[in-house]
């Protein structure tokens, strides 16, 4: 019998990008919230951070739902992705809905947070992802055995 045993270990690629996404985005959240918080208040500081957290629990939530689908159901990868995107956005409009009904929050901060902050995560992750079949995921970091 040919065939991959029962359990493949599988470099979990989608996590390691999510993870370092968390992690870009933590590092720039204390001083857009600062900024935003100097210039137009304490509610401005409160929607980047909500939005910001939104856009980190996305990306994870993502890499976690295409992880288990690439490892348990291979074949629905494409379904899992296009439904579960569906089914995130309408989450995401459901407690931006919320949030704009409780009126917590800096509304227009935090609606320019949350797009803005989701492509510029994504354009800021480019730099690191390795487009090679070779090493995917985060490029390799490069090793300095020179001296």
């Amino acid at each position: 019998m040919t065939g991959a045993p029962a359990s493949v270990d599988v470099d979990r690629v989608e996590s390691r990008i999510a993870r370092d996404l968390a992690v870009k985005a933590t590092l720039v959240a204390p001083v857009v919230a600062l900024a935003l918080g100097l210039w137009r208040g304490p509610d401005a500081a409160l929607a980047v951070v909500v939005a910001l957290a939104i856009v980190i629990v996305n990306f994870v939530g993502s890499a976690a739902l295409l992880g288990w689908s690439a490892r348990t159901h291979p074949d629905a990868l494409a379904g899992v992705a296009m439904f579960s995107f569906l089914g995130r956005l309408i989450l995401i409009t459901v407690i931006g809905v919320g949030i704009k009904a409780l009126d917590v929050v800096d509304w227009p901060v935090f609606c320019i947070t949350l797009v803005a902050s989701y492509f510029v995560l994504l354009t800021w992750e480019l730099r690191s992802v390795s487009f090679s079949l070779a090493s995917p995921g985060l490029k390799p970091k490069l090793r300095k055995d020179w001296e």
